[in-house]
């Protein structure tokens, strides 16, 4: 925390200070030093990305076919509903599991307790035991507990779809936060530098005040202080990162333009803001 002299106002106090006030926001622009602007940005990252781990801890369900479509596949055909309607299924647990081979190709196996002769030189494998199964695809082998959501004899396809998630949920979680992190990341970097580009080029007409790229790059985080919280609480509500990168972009553009409206992008009477 930034404190200073009797008088001024610590930096994430003041930042939130000036979230709702546009002129505060112009007027700000020299207050935050390079540190504190990676804090900033790390902050309003952080912000959208809060509601992915909400969102993956709290669903029920998960569509497989993106990620493995051939085990999806596998899990849905008519063989598997087939094979796990003849096993007796109780206590999360198949009864009297012997070795049986449900469908095989050149790429695919399914089946009860398969060995390694089964196995050998197919790319997507789902091994079923007595009380759990087996996965391998795309390189990686994921293992999973029998849950009791579906009922086997009715839906074997949601019935090991869910299995398998609810038993790789922390995982699943965690890799959905560092690819769609690594989105926002980028999404924040081109709408921050690019907007402090777009000001920083028009001291050069004279339009504005700003004085150099970080003054900018200052201008632009506060700007995007509203936008973020607004797509944080609506990712909550209603999970969808495009619609919060979305409700972001367009935030600052609105919220560009009040600022515009409001200081002209020149400096006004400061001790008036304090």
């Amino acid at each position: 925390m930034q404190t200073t002299t009797k008088g001024t106002i610590s930096f994430p106090v003041r930042f939130f200070g000036s979230l709702f006030s546009p002129r505060r926001m112009f007027t700000n622009r020299n207050s935050y030093n390079w540190l504190q602007i990676i804090v900033l940005f790390l902050f309003l990252t952080a912000v959208m990305l809060m509601p992915i781990p909400f969102y993956y801890n709290h669903q029920t369900n998960f569509n497989l076919q993106p990620f493995l479509p051939q085990i999806d596949n596998m899990a849905k055909s008519n063989q598997m509903q087939t094979a796990l309607n003849k096993m007796t299924y109780q206590d999360r647990e198949f009864k009297d599991v012997q070795h049986a081979v449900i469908i095989k190709t050149k790429t695919n196996v399914a089946g009860f307790n398969l060995t390694k002769a089964d196995r050998a030189g197919r790319k997507n494998v789902i091994n079923l035991h007595a009380t759990g199964f087996d996965i391998q695809s795309v390189g990686s082998q994921f293992k999973a507990k029998y849950a009791t959501r579906h009922q086997v004899h009715k839906d074997a396809h949601a019935f090991l779809v869910d299995s398998w998630y609810q038993s790789n949920k922390v995982m699943i979680g965690l890799f959905m936060l560092m690819t769609l992190g690594m989105i926002i990341v980028g999404v924040n970097l081109i709408l921050v530098n690019g907007a402090a580009v777009f000001l920083l080029l028009s001291r050069h007409n004279k339009i504005t005040d700003i004085r150099n790229f970080r003054e900018a790059v200052n201008t632009t985080l506060a700007m995007m202080g509203i936008g973020s919280l607004i797509a944080m609480v609506i990712g909550l509500i209603h999970f969808d990162v495009t619609i919060e990168l979305t409700v972001q972009s367009l935030s600052l553009a609105f919220v560009v333009l009040w600022v515009y409206m409001k200081t002209k992008f020149k400096d006004v009477d400061k001790t008036a803001l304090m």
